[in-house]
């Protein structure tokens, strides 16, 4: 059987297989057999598609996903300065639209991508597409229809298809290539899969010769995504949406379950009534991991108006690189007041990790 012939084996058999809890399982298989065989195509054409043309810009990226009509665009469209057609039925987003929230300090982009449906990872509505814009995002942001939350476990099983991992990170496997010797495993006390099977996963691989080495409890599905260079991980939060729409206890009830069967924050809101927008902003400041440093002058007063936006742990130096990345290796020093330090003014490194609140003071060699 060609890989053409197997794929539409697979997809009929897809179309033919009615979702519900029972078959939820076999669907995810069938939908990663489906993508790998689309993966193995791609690359026997020479293509693996054309994804949205988006500039990132600012100091993060948002993905808003969700299924057609779940309020992303109204949504987009209450908390930044983007202009996106909204209407009451599916599809109206059918390009990438980009907005900018300005929110404790930090301009934030919002995307807003066309809706994903079921079935985005078999080649449905753009799926590939819409994968392509999200890979560029440091947090995704779901937007979910509390008349609907199931739709959350759907996005995040589309996107799992699609080689997305959520709020998830790469598994601690480290693989090493071998000229011979076969597979050698060294599981630390760690519960891992029967060498045997480890064995096989790795010889589809077309890896025969490997030294494996696990640094946490792991599945064939850790290994084989240890494997695959194709995977992203990315953070994410919820917004359930619409609630004015249903009762405020339903509502309560539908958050603090999708928060424990996902591990993620789910704030409730309602874009179309600007409830609890100042919740959700708050939310994605959050999840970004990022913290603000305000720059001091020598002699001067710290710019309180306009803070540095950084990734949390960064260091002095990351500050200059950030700053001045041609001259960041003539730092000297640095004079920082805040959380990081034990007093006001402290003389500290290039390697002196920051704080959020921290005031900064950069000295460089001249």
């Amino acid at each position: 059987m060609t890989l053409e012939e197997k794929h539409q084996e697979l997809r009929t058999e897809y179309s033919k297989t009615k979702y519900n809890k029972a078959t939820n399982k076999h669907l995810g298989i069938l939908r990663k057999k489906i993508a790998k065989i689309r993966r193995e195509l791609s690359e026997k054409k020479g293509s693996t598609g054309v994804g949205f043309a988006v500039r990132k810009t600012g100091d993060a990226t948002v993905a808003l996903v969700g299924f057609p009509n779940a309020g992303k665009s109204s949504f987009l469209g209450d908390i930044t300065n983007a202009e996106s057609r909204i209407a009451d039925y599916a599809f109206t987003t059918l390009t990438v639209i980009p907005g900018m929230l300005e929110y404790n300090g930090a301009k934030i982009q919002i995307l807003d991508i066309p809706g994903l449906i079921e079935g985005a990872s078999i080649g449905k509505g753009g799926g590939r597409k819409i994968v392509s814009v999200i890979r560029i995002a440091d947090i995704i942001a779901f937007v979910v229809d509390v008349n609907n939350p199931s739709q959350l476990y759907k996005l995040i099983d589309e996107l799992f298809t699609l080689d997305i991992r959520v709020n998830s990170e790469p598994p601690r496997i480290r693989l090493e290539r071998r000229k011979a010797g076969g597979i050698d495993i060294e599981a630390n006390g760690h519960k891992v899969p029967a060498k045997q099977d480890i064995v096989s996963l790795l010889g589809e691989a077309k890896m025969y010769n490997a030294y494996v080495v696990f640094y946490q409890n792991a599945t064939l599905d850790d290994l084989s995504d240890a494997l695959d260079n194709n995977i992203t991980y990315v953070s994410a939060i919820t917004l359930l949406n619409k609630i004015d729409t249903v009762d405020r206890d339903y509502a309560s009830t539908m958050a603090k379950e999708l928060e424990k069967t996902t591990g993620m924050p789910v704030v409730q809101i309602s874009a179309a009534k600007r409830i609890n927008l100042e919740s959700a902003k708050e939310a994605i400041f959050s999840r970004l991991d990022v913290m603000r440093i305000y720059l001091k002058p020598k002699g001067g007063a710290a710019d309180m108006e306009r803070p540095l936006i950084i990734r949390k742990n960064s260091t002095v130096m990351d500050v200059a690189k950030k700053l001045h990345s041609k001259t960041a290796n003539l730092l000297k020093h640095a004079y920082v007041s805040g959380r990081s330090v034990k007093f006001s003014n402290q003389l500290v490194g290039g390697e002196h990790r920051l704080m959020d609140g921290d005031m900064v003071t950069l000295a460089f060699d001249k």
